[in-house]
């Protein structure tokens, strides 16, 4: 809670009246300081409250303006001006050059002591630096419980909301773990790495630009670098920088775990995983599956499908080394030549494009991804079947990608790119859409058309009805019929796809 000049105009008890410089009310003041001195700014450090009667200044507009000016040059916060001494009212001069450069220059009446200005601002002051500790004090268990439950992204996203800023975790390689609370700009990550890149070694470092201020802090001990914490916006204050100092301590105890540790935790997310892929999800279960998840609380699966059982239990090991490189908490289950694994919800292909790339070093594999899915609904009851409908549809996608290739279902230009994918969809297409081709050859219906319009608004009754000119009831009445002549479920979000990628792979 920062004190800005608008807070100190709008204390009415010490009857100031703000005269210029209204664009600046929002600057921050961290003290107040009186002098009479025309040369003061040269003893401003920036976000001073300067109180001054202009005893030593001339009636010269020029000079005015060359001292107002200097002290918005080395940013002092606003420009308190005693009347009834030197001046009886604010030399006009000084109000232009005030409104000019956006620097608050406000009049104090004659009967109001400095003192109570200052007094006023150092209690205000004192309350703000009270509240941030207290709201410290509360934040530090928070990140504490975040990286025993949720892990390094928890932690991230606790520190972001405690000093109001964007924060980037970013692993030894300068890769991208987990950022809160929005993906960083492009620029500004790239800033962060080329700060980290000038002394990887260094515990930390801080960059000042015209718009942001970035600081960078490396997570570690005295010999291994674990990883970089990134801060970007405004400076932080002493408060701040304690946090950010707790959570690089938290992250560096929670990468450092023992061996043993890391290993039992790796079995349990085994375990768990295993009994979501079989639908089983209960509270407890649900509990260690929110490590894996987004902050929404979604996940999406990733298979990779080996050439063998035994390069699928080298391909788990990696698996879990790069997982763990990554600061990513380790689920991953085993099953004969398929491997599968869990990342966060809102994680880009890119990621699992990663993962592959790594196995795929060592051994023949190909990948799928699935959809993003909810672990727990509103209310918070488990998702049973959110997990085994993610992998469903991974595991799909992987038996259609090439070797070395990963294939999301959602990206239909990426599965049509592949030929042989291309002409076994081109192939079932006449003979697993049979009944409604024909139907619409001799009746000259339109069940075709409407069901690819359906399926391509994801099953949306609106947008297809909207699409395709015709009221909602008659497109559900198609589409039944068209349910009861290929004897499928449309509802099912697997059957919506397999049907969609025939359908657009025999016109590709």
């Amino acid at each position: 809670m920062s004190t800005s000049v608008r807070w100190l105009i709008a204390q009415r008890g010490l009857e100031l009246v703000l005269h210029a410089g209204g664009a600046g009310l929002e600057r921050p003041i961290d003290s107040a300081v009186s002098s009479e001195l025309i040369t003061a700014a040269e003893w401003m450090v920036g976000g001073e409250v300067l109180l001054t009667t202009g005893l030593r200044l001339t009636e010269d507009p020029a000079e005015q303006q060359r001292y107002l000016r200097s002290l918005d040059e080395v940013g002092v916060a606003a420009l308190g001006f005693g009347v009834g001494l030197g001046f009886d009212a604010i030399p006009k001069a000084m109000i232009s050059a005030a409104d000019e450069v956006g620097l608050p220059l406000f009049e104090v009446p004659l009967h109001i002591p400095f003192s109570a200005i200052t007094r006023a601002l150092l209690d205000q002051i004192a309350a703000g630096r009270s509240a941030r500790l207290v709201s410290a004090t509360r934040a530090q268990p928070r990140m504490t419980r975040a990286a025993v439950a949720r892990g390094p992204a928890a932690v991230v996203g606790e520190l972001a909301d405690a000093i109001e800023r964007r924060v980037l975790l970013l692993d030894a390689n300068h890769a991208e773990v987990a950022s809160s609370p929005a993906p960083p700009e492009p620029r500004d990550l790239a800033r962060l790495r080329a700060l980290v890149a000038r002394d990887p070694a260094s515990a930390g470092a801080v960059f000042v630009a015209d718009d942001v201020t970035l600081m960078v802090t490396r997570i570690g001990s005295s010999t291994r670098t674990f990883g970089f914490l990134g801060v970007v916006g405004a400076p932080l204050d002493e408060v701040s920088r304690m946090l950010v100092g707790h959570a690089t301590s938290l992250l560096a105890i929670e990468y450092a775990k023992p061996h043993e540790v890391r290993r039992e935790m790796a079995l349990l997310h085994t375990d768990v995983l295993g009994s979501a892929l079989d639908g089983v999800v209960g509270p407890t279960a649900l509990r260690v599956l929110r490590r894996a998840a987004s902050p929404d609380g979604a996940v999406r699966a990733v298979v990779f499908t080996f050439a063998g059982d035994a390069d699928a239990e080298r391909g788990q090991a990696r698996l879990t080394g790069e997982l763990e490189r990554r600061w990513r908490p380790v689920f991953v289950h085993r099953a004969g030549t398929e491997v599968v694994s869990l990342l966060r919800g809102d994680d880009p292909v890119d990621v699992a494009i990663g993962l592959l790339s790594v196995l795929a070093a060592a051994a023949t594999v190909r990948g799928g991804i699935g959809p993003a899915v909810r672990l727990a609904d509103a209310a918070g009851t488990p998702g049973t079947a959110a997990i085994a409908t993610s992998v469903a549809q991974a595991r799909l996608a992987a038996r259609s990608a090439a070797v070395g290739q990963l294939v999301d279902l959602d990206d239909v230009q990426s599965l049509l790119s592949i030929d042989p994918v291309r002409r076994a969809l081109a192939d079932n297409h006449d003979r697993r859409l049979a009944p409604i081709l024909d139907h619409d050859r001799f009746q000259g219906a339109a069940l075709y058309r409407s069901l690819l319009v359906y399926l391509e608004a994801n099953g949306n009754w609106g947008s297809a009805a909207s699409a395709l000119g015709v009221h909602r009831h008659t497109l559900r009445s198609r589409i039944e019929r068209v349910e009861d002549m290929l004897a499928v479920d449309l509802a099912d979000a697997r059957t919506r796809a397999e049907l969609l990628l025939m359908m657009l792979g025999a016109d590709a």
